[in-house]
């Protein structure tokens, strides 16, 4: 899994504007709950944990989603729970509702969270899935840089590789788990 930052200093992108779109950070449960079809206690508790919500709206329709954990995060499927630096940010749980895919909106939901998040945080943080391309591709467009790959160690506990010299080490001191230069596993012990 591919791990990304930014800083607020880094160069901003330049994405054409969207005239129908419109981001807004929102902190109603019942909303979130509604479109990420969870339990509506589920969202109250990532509100109160800190976590913020964002909803870009497209015609005035809600069009995608996205969090940013403010506190600390975890990455399930990978076992791995971590405390943020203060002034850091990990966004995490995007989705663009399939009839508004293919429009730019993500990378321009991912950006908007970044600039209404910089009064709080200097880097922000982003994980996403190798074969999820069009995320890769959206969180580029975003002006994030894949610093190190995240995955397994031969033994199975989670374990970084820097992409690019310094990254491992910045990737491994966020999540709390150990830098490799050897090639990591793609699954726990399979």
């Amino acid at each position: 899994m591919p791990i990304a930052a930014r800083h607020v200093k880094d160069q901003s992108p330049v994405l054409p504007p969207l005239p129908a779109l419109v981001v807004r950070r929102t902190t109603s449960p019942v909303l979130m709950s509604s479109l990420q079809q969870r339990r509506v206690d589920e969202m109250i508790e990532r509100l109160a944990a800190g976590h913020r919500a964002y909803v870009a709206w497209y015609d005035g329709e809600p069009a995608a989603f996205g969090w940013v954990a403010t506190k600390g995060a975890s990455i399930g499927e990978l076992g791995v729970r971590f405390t943020l630096p203060e002034r850091d940010g990990y966004l995490w749980n995007f989705v663009t509702l399939p009839q508004f895919r293919g429009r730019g909106i993500y990378p321009r939901l991912v950006d908007a969270m970044v600039r209404a998040e910089a009064p709080f945080a200097d880097r922000f943080w982003i994980i996403y899935a190798p074969e999820n391309r069009a995320s890769g591709s959206g969180i580029a467009r975003a002006g994030f840089t894949n610093l190190a790959e995240l995955s397994f160690d031969g033994s199975g506990r989670a374990a970084v590789r820097a992409i690019i010299r310094g990254g491992g080490s910045a990737a491994a001191a966020l999540l709390a788990v150990p830098e490799l230069s050897d090639a990591l596993s793609l699954c726990s012990p399979c």
